[in-house]
């Protein structure tokens, strides 16, 4: 059972297995590489999010009191912003589980016929959410990783996105923000992986396309 949301939106990127970012501000945007002459990566592109990514909550603890970090539901949406920047279109659909989300690629899958109109569907995943406190001062460390699939279900890449942040009270900052702000990293730098690598997803498609077709004439 998928629920979808569509979007279509210009999209840009950052690098593959990037590394990790710092953050001293209180809001990233991912790089719109086509203000630098780069257009978005002509493929379209399907999320599955699987609900425990989605209900991922994060909690951390400062000054005695336990903060809840909804770092799913704000994940999705800051990489369905970003894969909208990097890539000429993308939607977004909401599965029960990585399994589901795998059996989708299948053939046999009820599902299959809607996501074969995708040039790759991406499945992500929190590999790690650390965060400290030391001296009125909170930093969070956050990974993330994104494994991209082509037309016929084979694994194309996978990309990890490392983001931290180290903020506090003289910053006028919340643990919140602090938690947001790596996020907001970690997903930048997956787009760092994808524009890093624009070659190989336009590449592989070709090659997808002839594999199709040449299964079509035999």
């Amino acid at each position: 059972m998928k629920t979808t949301v569509n979007i279509v939106i210009l999209f840009s990127a950052l690098f593959l297995f990037a590394p990790s970012s710092g953050a001293q501000g209180l809001g990233v945007v991912p790089v719109d590489y086509s203000r630098y002459g780069k257009p978005p990566v002509p493929m379209s592109v399907l999320l599955l999010v699987p609900e425990e990514f989605q209900r991922f909550v994060y909690v951390s603890t400062y000054e005695g009191n336990e903060i809840r970090h909804h770092l799913g539901e704000e994940g999705a949406r800051e990489l369905r912003t970003a894969f909208g920047i990097e890539f000429a279109s993308v939607d977004l659909w909401s599965v029960r589980s990585e399994a589901e989300a795998l059996a989708m690629l299948a053939p046999t899958d009820p599902d299959y016929e809607e996501v074969r109109v995708y040039d790759y569907v991406v499945i992500p995943k929190f590999m790690r959410v650390d965060s400290s406190v030391a001296h009125q001062k909170y930093g969070f460390d956050i990974d993330l990783l994104a494994e991209f699939y082509g037309r016929t279900g084979a694994t194309v890449t996978k990309i990890k996105g490392h983001g931290e942040s180290s903020t506090g009270k003289w910053f006028a900052s919340t643990p919140e923000e602090g938690a947001r702000i790596a996020l907001q990293y970690a997903v930048s730098a997956v787009l760092d992986g994808v524009e890093g690598n624009r070659g190989l997803f336009v590449a592989n498609e070709v090659d997808s396309l002839k594999t199709e077709k040449s299964a079509l004439n035999n």
